[in-house]
């Protein structure tokens, strides 16, 4: 039920993708508007491979709706395979993660499914991992990092009950503490093939179990490492891609949109079986003029959350999603704001002084993201130079450097599908002509 009143609005626009409960309720497929058919590939590639391991790369742009997408795909596939999904968001620490624990979480993950469903361990399997378990090397780990109940829990015994929460506490510490960040470097590392072994040991113990429950392969899905910072998504998908590719199930990995303009690309996707990007839904198309299946595509996104009648003129909301550039996240930051606004000065409708409210809002924040990065020492007339390229660049085909590898990851420039092209966000061109950068 769309929202019928502003007070309501709040809920339905936040920043935030729709959770898999919400999907039948909130879903519109916006596949026209995209200029491509992504799910449809990325599911006949599952299907045509069901007991593979395929591994897979999914990029886009924040707010472009990849978690909806993947949700959707998850609905899909369901009938065939088991899909395990975590977030590197909810999970662990994005700005300082490191790779291994990747697979900390996947081991989790797949024993509090064995435990869910009752799976039989074999014997062999579990007093391999016992060994492991109680190594030397993970033995510092246990004392230093774990806790003293863990120890008292394993002297109960190593079962499924006991290694799930063994390998959650083992989360929980990589993701609080620095010093088991230097412990996994310099005790898990070098001993990493182990982990990975157990890893691949317990995926074929499920897989073999399949049938049981009538499914016949397995996924795991790991969102909001697009997310995470260059530097680490480097480290993740070039210098160590030979170790989190080795997972003999299907995967698939969101991937920062960035590192798709990377001169390591072609190095990276040598490690991986395919890559999949999710574009902008347009609302302009690239030789200039609007996008009308775009924006009717949004316009029904809306709809589906709110009730049209509580703008006080169609014109304010096709307004918004031109300035939003196919940004749903921009769309409902806009959306809320004007709502929030409309709500305090005791409007039953959102105005244009409303929309103009939130519209001058964003473009606040995106004009003070446009700033010196001393870090790389590139100046923010530099970040403006490229988005003046960009904007006056009739093809729509930007030199891509590292100054536009940032821009793209602020959202300043927008990536579109169909021909691959790129322009700079709206709300960015109105700050270029405030600044008399472009006519």
């Amino acid at each position: 039920m769309p929202a019928a009143k502003l007070e309501e609005a709040d809920r339905y626009f936040r920043q935030k993708a729709i959770s898999p409960e919400e999907f039948d309720e909130l879903y519109i497929n916006a596949d026209a508007g995209r200029g491509d058919r992504v799910f449809d590939r990325l599911k006949l590639l599952l299907r045509n491979n069901i007991e593979g391991s395929l591994k897979i790369l999914f990029a886009g742009h924040r707010g472009c709706g990849k978690t909806t997408e993947l949700i959707r795909l998850q609905k899909y596939i369901d009938n065939d395979f088991i899909v395990l999904n975590f977030s590197v968001a909810k999970e662990l620490d994005m700005l300082n993660i490191h790779y291994i624990e990747l697979f900390i979480v996947a081991m989790e993950k797949l024993f509090l499914f064995v435990q869910k469903n009752n799976f039989k361990i074999a014997d062999e399997y579990l007093e391999n991992i016992k060994n492991w378990v109680t190594s030397h090397e993970i033995e510092t780990v246990r004392t230093r990092h774990l806790g003293a109940d863990i120890e008292t829990e394993m002297k109960a015994g190593i079962n499924v009950p006991f290694l799930a929460k063994f390998f959650g506490r083992f989360k929980a510490s990589a993701k609080a503490s620095s010093s088991m960040k230097e412990t996994l470097k310099t005790t898990i590392e070098p001993k990493l093939n182990d982990l990975i072994w157990h890893c691949n040991r317990l995926i074929t113990e499920i897989k073999n179990q399949l049938s049981d429950i009538n499914k016949k392969g397995l996924v795991i899905i790991i969102e909001d490492l697009d997310k995470i910072p260059m530097d680490k998504a480097e480290d993740i998908f070039y210098s160590h891609s030979a170790q989190v590719t080795q997972l003999n199930c299907h995967c698939i990995f969101t991937f920062p949109i960035s590192l798709l303009y990377n001169i390591r690309f072609r190095s990276i996707l040598s490690s991986y079986d395919d890559r999949y990007v999710l574009p902008m839904i347009r609302i302009s198309e690239r030789k200039g003029g609007e996008c009308r299946e775009g924006i009717k595509v949004i316009k029904n996104i809306v709809q589906q959350r709110i009730t049209l009648s509580l703008f006080e003129d169609t014109k304010i909301l096709e307004d918004m999603i031109k300035n939003s550039g196919g940004c749903l996240w921009d769309l409902f930051r806009m959306i809320r704001d004007a709502s929030s606004n409309a709500v305090v000065w005791s409007r039953q409708t959102i105005s244009k002084s409303d929309y103009m409210h939130a519209y001058h809002s964003l473009k606040g924040d995106y004009e003070r993201t446009i700033a010196d990065n001393k870090e790389k020492s590139i100046t923010v007339d530099k970040y403006y130079e490229c988005l003046k390229e960009c904007a006056e660049d009739i093809e729509k085909k930007p030199k891509y450097s590292a100054e536009i590898y940032d821009l793209m990851s602020n959202l300043t420039i927008l990536n579109y599908n169909g021909e691959n092209w790129s322009d700079v966000h709206p709300i960015v061109r109105d700050i270029l002509k405030e600044r008399k950068l472009i006519a």
